[in-house]
Parts: structure tokens; sequence; C-alpha cells
């Protein structure tokens, strides 16, 4: 299931120890699903995936506007 991700989301997520949100997709596709994931090492996981990954760093979006989001889904399993 995909939902739409918005930054209460990405609030809810920090705490429970998610700091990444992994994608497969390139950063030129249009709509963008990522898969909260918990790294204990995140720099060296920045360090080893492809730059033209969707991958961010939770910590680094969440203070963008709402309106950056739109479009980006979040995979729910």
């Amino acid at each position: 299931m995909n939902v739409p991700l918005t930054i209460g989301i990405l609030k809810d997520l920090k705490p429970k120890g998610y700091n990444i949100l992994k994608s497969d997709n390139s950063v030129d596709h249009v709509i963008q699903h990522f898969v909260p994931t918990k790294v204990n090492d995140l720099w060296a996981f920045m360090s080893e995936f492809k730059e033209e990954s969707a991958t961010v760093v939770i910590e680094q979006i969440l203070d963008v506007p709402e309106e950056v989001l739109e479009g980006k889904l979040l995979r729910v399993l």
C-alpha cells in the first residue's frame, strides 16, 4: 500500500528510529516511492548508495515546504 508522504509522517517516523527514506527510483522519476528504513551508520550507508537514487535522509527534509513532497509516496507494508 502507498500513502502520500507528508511532513507529519516524517515527524512521526523520526522518533521511531527511522532515519532514511530509501528509494529505488532515480531523482528524475516524476512519481517517487520511498520505504522508511533504520540505518545504524547513516553516513556509511549514504556513501554507498548511487547518487542518482532518490534516497534521502529524513532529518534533511523535515523543514521543506509540504508542496515539495507532493507526488511522493511512502510504501507501507
